[in-house]
């Protein structure tokens, strides 16, 4: 008798979990992607470059600049910061 109670309370308890698990996939519901924000600010800068705002210039309407003076403009900001080092210490 033992044993067909034990059978029976581990079948019942194999089909309750079953049952369980059974309900949990079927219930689970399906979950949207977020939208790529990168999307969403791509979309305002063109908004922005379409309705002729200047502050939103794309680096190929700026004029570029070469290496040389790039590398004058960094050395001289530099300079600049080392006289005013130089003079605060004196």
């Amino acid at each position: 008798m033992r044993r067909v109670f034990g059978w029976t309370a581990g079948l019942v308890s194999i089909a309750a979990l079953a049952r369980l698990l059974g309900r949990r996939h079927a219930t689970q519901p399906v979950v949207q992607p977020d939208p790529d924000p990168a999307d969403e600010l791509r979309r305002k800068l063109d908004e922005n470059r379409a309705e002729g705002f200047p502050h939103v210039a794309s680096a190929a309407e700026q004029p570029a600049e070469t290496i040389e003076e790039r590398r004058a403009r960094v050395h001289a900001k530099a300079k600049e910061a080392i006289d005013a080092m130089h003079g605060e210490s004196q």
